[in-house]
């Protein structure tokens, strides 16, 4: 029998999951994982050597992506006619799995920090029993149907939960690091999401550029990109899958579009420019003083990089108490799903 139903759809999900899992076993909860069949989504449960049953796959198209969903929701039922009904779900904002609880009537822990993602919002927020999110963005979802009682807030953000365990761990470098004096982080985009809008930056150019002047890490969103990057001859693209946290104690630069990566590298003190969101969570990092900015020209862009990269060891800073004042969203969520069991 199931206790604990644990979804995850982006790589960010899993490791969400990474540092709730170990918080839930050690109850000897009987655990279920399911995750979306998406490259970086399974390759992180599997660096974190966690079992998962995948189901369900992202769409392109608008019909693409109805159709997968509902495909997903049908899985999940089949899934349970074997296994059996689980008592709690947690998602971090998989449409499909939050449909399939509420339908299952199982009590449903959701956790996010992507209020801008309307289309997910309005279809899941009247559904889920708690939301749990970081205090800079204050009761926002209320908008969306959420009752301001079911949302409990934590002074953190969700990187804290893993990075505050992984940066005492010995970082596993990519070899081809070993020897470069100066290395830059990039990230382009989510450029296929519902909620994506035109960027302001010229990702292709801002990497053209940045290639002249340090070795540049790109880590890929989707595998189309790959092709693309073989005119950089300066860019590494990892042929394997690699966690962020495993290559940061390398990283003099990190240039990316929002998200979860521009964050981590915030969080243990690399220079990180922004050049897309500027959203609640960054504006929290950049108030609490970590080295975050937010650029929307390709040329400013460059001559930021170019003035971090004659110095880097003036730019970076020791977080680390900085890091350890945050809260966690680990204990928090464990604590509001245990309340169903």
């Amino acid at each position: 029998m199931v206790d604990i139903w644990l979804d995850a759809v982006t790589p960010k999900d899993s490791l969400l999951l990474y540092s709730l899992l170990p918080l839930l076993r050690r109850k000897g909860h009987n655990v279920l994982v399911t995750a979306k069949e998406q490259t970086q989504t399974t390759d992180v449960l599997k660096l974190a050597g966690i079992p998962y049953t995948a189901i369900g796959k992202y769409g392109e198209t608008l019909r693409e992506k109805l159709v997968e969903e509902q495909n997903r929701i049908l899985t999940f039922v089949k899934l349970f006619d074997k296994v059996g009904k689980p008592k709690v779900l947690w998602t971090h904002g998989d449409v499909g799995a939050i449909r399939t609880a509420f339908g299952l009537q199982i009590p449903i822990v959701y956790s996010n920090d992507t209020p801008h993602a309307t289309h997910v919002a309005r279809l899941v927020c009247p559904l889920v029993d708690w939301l749990i999110v970081p205090i800079c963005f204050g009761k926002s979802w209320t908008k969306y149907g959420m009752s301001k009682q079911k949302i409990i807030l934590y002074d953190g953000i969700e990187e804290v939960g893993w990075l505050k365990e992984k940066t005492k761990e010995k970082p596993k470098l990519l070899k081809e690091l070993a020897d470069k004096k100066k290395v830059v982080l990039f990230r382009n985009a989510e450029y296929k999401a519902a909620y994506y809008k035109d960027a302001k930056v010229d990702p292709w150019r801002l990497l053209k550029e940045v290639s002249r002047l340090a070795t540049v890490v790109y880590m890929p969103r989707y595998e189309e990109e790959k092709e693309k990057l073989r005119d950089y001859p300066n860019v590494i693209v990892p042929q394997e899958p690699v966690l962020t946290y495993q290559i940061m104690p390398e990283v003099d630069l990190m240039i990316g579009s929002g998200g979860t990566i521009c964050r981590e590298t915030a969080l243990v003190g690399v220079p990180t420019i922004n050049f897309q969101f500027w959203d609640a969570v960054a504006r929290y990092l950049h108030k609490k003083g970590f080295p975050m900015k937010h650029m929307t020209s390709t040329d400013t862009i460059i001559r930021t990089a170019r003035r971090i990269l004659k110095a880097p060891e003036n730019h970076k800073m020791d977080t680390r108490q900085m890091l350890k004042s945050l809260e966690s969203p680990a204990p928090i969520t464990a604590q509001f799903i245990e309340k169903f069991l």
